[in-house]
């Protein structure tokens, strides 16, 4: 049996390749009103970001894509949270049959409905 740590192969490295991370160096002093400061602090807060973060992107790219909104994804958890419990009663409707679980069934399906039309 051959001892592989004398091998002379040389071993490749595996994984994932190291990202190259460009370091933010240079900066630039932007003066604002407390008025359009707040406008952007709330701007990006609805994206999730930092203000700072905003004005960077909006400045080089002049808009920012549109991921979901901290309220959008809120509603998603609770729509998700509510069809998962709708699974649980299926489940179980099934096992011991439909009428024992219908009032649980029509109570969530009310909600995810005005949770909806709450929008």
């Amino acid at each position: 049996m051959e001892n592989k740590k004398g091998s002379s192969k040389k071993s490749t490295k595996r994984g994932r390749p190291i990202k190259e991370k460009s370091k933010l160096t240079t900066s630039i002093n932007l003066k604002l009103t407390e008025e359009d400061f707040n406008s952007v602090k709330e701007k990006a807060g609805k994206f999730g970001m930092k203000a700072t973060q905003y004005a960077r992107e909006m400045t080089l790219k002049g808009s920012i894509k549109s991921h979901f909104t901290l309220e959008e994804l809120d509603l998603m958890r609770k729509v998700s949270g509510m069809a998962n419990n709708l699974n649980q009663i299926a489940k179980q409707a099934n096992k011991s049959g439909f009428s024992n679980s219908a009032m649980e069934v029509i109570m969530i399906t009310e909600q995810i409905r005005r949770l909806l039309n709450d929008r």
